[in-house]
């Protein structure tokens, strides 16, 4: 009997089965139905793991890496606008450049929707990048200072491809790792590409940003 299995501390997560009988020594190329099924308690998040084909408690072939967003569209929203000095490496087009960039973003669920609306603006001046938001596809809200949000847009006025937009994903921290009585900073990561993972941008890490502020509203 073939299955999919996640990774320890995963295992409920995935399930799937075989109809009738499997003669391994004839496998080739198998095709599974996979159910993934988020626990209630799992908090607001990213879960990041990987499942694995088995027979008989036996690895076969190459596991997968799986990503499930859970989010809570009543948790809150995020706001935040500033600067980051953008460093080198972070434009792939043209790794030597650095210096400033701005952004501005509002993503939030109204009531009854799935998806968040807002706004999501990103400029990077030394390249001439000007990122605008088109849709967002998901807003999480994890803990009480942290959001990560995805959605797609435009380059300079274009898309990617025809009918394919450029996909983002952002990080925002609010005082993040913080307590009182401190420290206190805010934290911004953008990550910008064209197709399935041909990045344009990504300054790498949750940075501390230059100036400005970010705001987790959170219910």
């Amino acid at each position: 009997q073939l299955e999919i299995e996640g990774e320890p501390g995963y295992e409920d997560w995935v399930s799937s089965g075989v109809a009738g009988p499997v003669n391994l020594a004839d496998i080739q190329d198998f095709m599974f139905q996979v159910d993934f099924t988020v626990p209630d308690d799992a908090e607001p998040g990213i879960y990041s793991f990987q499942a694995c084909v088995e027979a008989d408690g036996a690895s076969l072939g190459v596991c997968q890496d799986v990503q499930i967003v859970v989010y809570d569209p009543s948790a809150g929203f995020v706001t935040g606008g500033g600067w980051i000095d953008s460093p080198a490496g972070a434009y792939v087009l043209d790794p030597d450049l650095s210096g400033k960039a701005t952004f501005g973003f509002v993503a939030k669920y109204k009531k009854g929707q799935s998806t968040p609306e807002g706004n999501t603006e990103f400029q990077f001046h030394a390249a001439g990048l000007n990122f605008h938001l088109s849709s967002y596809d998901w807003l999480t809200i994890a803990g009480k200072a942290f959001a990560m949000f995805k959605g797609v847009g435009t380059v300079n006025g274009e898309m990617c491809g025809v009918d394919d937009p450029y996909k983002f994903m952002l990080w925002a921290g609010d005082d993040f790792g913080g307590t009182p009585p401190g420290p206190f900073y805010y934290t911004f990561r953008i990550k910008i590409w064209c197709g399935e993972d041909d990045d344009i941008y990504d300054n790498g890490m949750n940075q501390e940003i230059g100036g400005g502020s970010i705001v987790v509203h959170t219910k």
